[in-house]
């Protein structure tokens, strides 16, 4: 069975793509801020506290993951969330290339997918793909891990 890391903050946006990837039948590694905030319980499910800031612990839960999902707060009105995702996005994202990780799935708000599209971009070494919150974003991002797509924009239809 296939292993995820699901990697943010609890809030709504992680809450519905982890509920979804369970649902899909996958095993999870719940890479979280406040693991006693997960209030789902699976035996498919592992919740790891996760510090953003240490580079180094985020490539060790990184690696041997094919797959991570970083999946990011979509109320911008959240503010010390959304300055650690400015602070951090990049550095997450280096944390998994150097970890070997073969995708990256971004999920946010569609008002900040220029932010992290625009990061995204720039690797030629990595496959990625942002997904919108819009629609039915935690089934998107199941379809990612089931039946990848490879570089593209994710945007709902």
């Amino acid at each position: 069975m296939k292993e995820i890391a699901l990697v943010g903050p609890v809030n709504r946006v992680q809450a519905a793509v982890l509920g979804k990837l369970l649902e899909r039948g996958l095993s999870v590694n719940a890479l979280v801020d406040l693991p006693q905030n997960v209030m789902i319980e699976d035996s498919r499910l592992t919740i790891t506290p996760y510090l953003v800031s240490d580079h180094d612990r985020v490539k060790e839960a990184f690696e041997g993951y094919h797959d991570v999902v970083l999946a990011y707060n979509d109320d911008l009105t959240d503010k010390v969330t959304n300055e650690q995702t400015l602070k951090y996005f990049t550095d997450t994202v280096r944390a998994a290339r150097e970890a070997g990780v073969a995708r990256v799935i971004v999920v946010g708000s569609p008002d900040s997918s220029a932010f992290f599209v625009s990061d995204l971009r720039r690797l030629d070494d990595i496959d990625w793909v942002f997904i919108s919150t819009e629609g039915d974003f935690a089934g998107r991002t199941a379809d990612e891990i089931i039946t990848p797509s490879h570089h593209r924009e994710e945007y709902p239809a």
